[in-house]
């Protein structure tokens, strides 16, 4: 049972380092002027990400005693993005739960996510922004003593973060024999091929396709994702080798009625709907926050159990956290 590992020390280093990038990340926040805040963990739909059909219910009550259905946050984007009008820059660490329907090594039903949000960069200066926090916590993990990853981290260091947009990303896999067409999603070998064929360094992806409602297996990008083009997103992934997607970021949408128009025609406007919800209800709150695109946001989600899957070479994402939650690990 995980709670004896935990008991007789087999899990201690896992503590330790996880503590230790923990810290490393606030250290690099604090440094770059970014305000830590804790948005709420109970939201309505409006704290679920690309695929609504994920979100995990909860029954309260209202203010007259009737049953009123909230969601675990997925996301604390929408709640950070106004806070950036008073503060700029912004950052949480917090829970994010998700309806995860299989046993996988890259899933949990709860992990830990760290998301920042400011609104003095966009794509580029955010996979800046994104390079170095992480290029951070390697250095901060590579001076503690007594652990075996310090050649591994220290390779990552020397050399930039590869970038590459998802048109050039397909081109390349079928160049090299992987069936995939423009708007499919890629799988986690297929990241992990384009991980190798591009030098073995991290790699941001770039731009994917803005189809709002893609075909089953297709690519589903956030509605407020800005559109660099009617065709493109003003997003990135950020893959890492060994685990795959980590991070997804993105510019956001600054015009309120563009960013209504992409809600209703979004694939989780029609989720929520059959859900029983009324969608322009529960986002209304959030539409009027948005004020123009001058002055709109752009921010991320990194998976911390990657990235700590990512530090210590681990097999398995659920190897990453004392006590993990997922189909096959409930208890205790």
């Amino acid at each position: 049972m995980r709670h004896l590992n935990v008991l007789n020390g087999q899990l201690k280093e896992l503590t330790i380092i996880r503590a230790t990038v923990l810290a490393a990340m606030r250290d690099w926040f604090e440094a770059n002027n970014y305000l830590e805040v804790i948005p709420p963990t109970l939201t309505g739909a409006t704290g679920s990400c690309e695929w609504f059909p994920n979100a995990i219910s909860v029954e309260m009550v209202d203010e007259l005693g009737n049953p009123r259905r909230v969601f675990l946050r997925q996301t604390a984007q929408l709640h950070l993005e106004p806070m950036t009008l008073a503060h700029n820059r912004v950052y949480t660490i917090g829970k994010s739960f998700r309806y995860e329907r299989q046993v996988t090594t890259r899933h949990l039903w709860e992990f830990t996510l760290v998301e920042f949000e400011g609104r003095d960069f966009k794509l580029d200066g955010l996979m800046d922004q994104l390079e170095s926090l992480f290029k951070y916590c390697f250095e901060t993990v590579l001076r503690k003593e007594g652990n075996g990853y310090r050649q591994n981290l220290r390779d990552y260091l020397e050399r930039p973060f590869s970038r590459l947009s998802y048109r050039d990303a397909i081109e390349i896999l079928r160049s090299h024999g992987v069936t995939i067409g423009y708007g499919e999603d890629l799988s986690s070998h297929d990241e992990q091929i384009l991980v190798s064929l591009t030098g073995g360094s991290p790699l941001f992806l770039t731009k994917y396709p803005a189809d709002p409602r893609p075909k089953q297996g297709g690519v589903i990008k956030f509605f407020s994702m800005a559109r660099a083009d009617s065709e493109v997103t003003e997003c990135c992934d950020l893959l890492l080798p060994g685990v795959g997607e980590t991070v997804g970021g993105a510019v956001r949408v600054g015009n309120p009625d563009l960013i209504r128009k992409q809600f209703r025609e979004s694939l989780m406007y029609e989720h929520i709907k059959q859900a029983g919800i009324d969608p322009d209800k529960e986002f209304e709150w959030y539409f009027e926050t948005i004020i123009d695109d001058d002055t709109c946001s752009a921010g991320c989600g990194i998976g911390f159990e990657r990235l700590i899957q990512f530090v210590m070479q681990a097999q398995s994402i659920k190897d990453c956290v004392e006590f993990p939650r997922s189909p096959d690990y409930v208890t205790p």
